[in-house]
């Protein structure tokens, strides 16, 4: 079975000369939720671009659903695809009911007003589509990609602009539909990828730097300590420097980097106990997609107490 997308060797250099993608190698498996991870300029809105057939690659090649993106039968490829762009267009003479009618026609097939049920547009039907509120603009940008009934999702920062309630519901539809789903989710919001996908491509200077499952990250990432006490997170910095330990702040408490967190966190304990903090936190955590991004993209980590390292109390 052909990969649901795939990149091999794609460069992209716009016509001001700035390359945005370098000579790229991925491809995302059918079934498989993978969000696209990067800072500003990486090169994640490029991708998509070439994955939509908006553009073309300078150099390499490009799949969608096994036809490559340029060729007779990559349209076909195309209209198996729901897209949820960044940013959408409203057209400002067609109402939502008219678009979703458009749609329909033009994929040829999808259950409207299942559709319009699943996404709560009922109301919105006869509202132009200029004049509905950034909630539902999403909503109806995520029905109108559904419609198609797609086996692959490419979803362009979803909920970018949107405040905190529409971004939960947007954040619920989409849990809902991605399951059955391909999906390719480029975004900013590192929790919103961290709740939808389960794998990760990060992009950095138009290169590819990671692309691991989440799982098989969490298992490799260093673990952390979070500590807290009474006399707040000031006074245990002083004491973990005081030891020839540092860690990072976290409001009110500190967050320090082991190679085995829950081995040395007793020892750890104790020691900070008798130094006379009040320690009421002792916590390892797991990595969280933030921490491996920022490593990844080389910033700098919290520092680490080294596997085996004895503390005395």
């Amino acid at each position: 079975m052909p990969s649901a997308l795939a990149f091999a060797e794609t460069s992209k250099r716009y016509r001001n000369g700035k390359l945005a993608l370098d000579g790229i190698s991925f491809a995302v498996e059918p079934g498989a939720r993978a969000c696209l991870l990067g800072p500003n300029g990486a090169g994640k809105s490029t991708a998509i671009r070439l994955l939509e057939g908006a553009l073309a690659p300078s150099a390499g090649r490009v799949w969608l659903l096994g036809e490559e993106v340029g060729t007779p039968w990559y349209l076909e490829a195309r209209r198996r695809t729901g897209v949820v762009p960044q940013g959408p267009g409203m057209y400002p003479d067609l109402t939502a009911g008219e678009y979703l009618g458009y749609v329909r026609r033009l994929y040829g097939r999808g259950d409207l007003a299942a559709v319009v049920e699943v996404f709560g547009l009922g109301d919105q039907l006869a509202t132009r589509m200029a004049q509905l509120s950034g909630g539902f603009q999403r909503r109806l940008t995520l029905a109108a990609a559904l419609l198609g009934e797609p086996e692959l999702l490419l979803l362009d920062e979803p909920t970018v602009g949107l405040d905190p309630v529409a971004t939960r519901d947007v954040h619920d539809y989409l849990a809902t539909v991605m399951r059955e789903r391909t999906t390719l989710l480029c975004t900013h919001n590192l929790a919103e990828a961290e709740k939808l996908c389960d794998e990760v491509v990060i992009l950095n200077a138009g290169k590819v730097l990671v692309h691991r499952s989440l799982a098989d990250l969490r298992r490799e990432s260093r673990p952390r300590l979070r500590l807290a006490a009474r006399q707040g997170s000031q006074a245990m910095l002083a004491a973990l420097q005081s030891r020839g330990l540092s860690a990072e702040a976290d409001g009110d408490a500190v967050v320090l980097a082991a190679e085995d967190a829950r081995g040395q966190a007793p020892a750890l304990l104790r020691a900070l106990l008798a130094d006379g903090l009040d320690v009421y936190e002792c916590t390892p955590l797991e990595a969280s997609l933030e921490t491996m991004f920022l490593e990844a993209v080389g910033a700098r980590p919290t520092p680490a107490l080294p596997r085996g390292e004895r503390v005395s109390a």
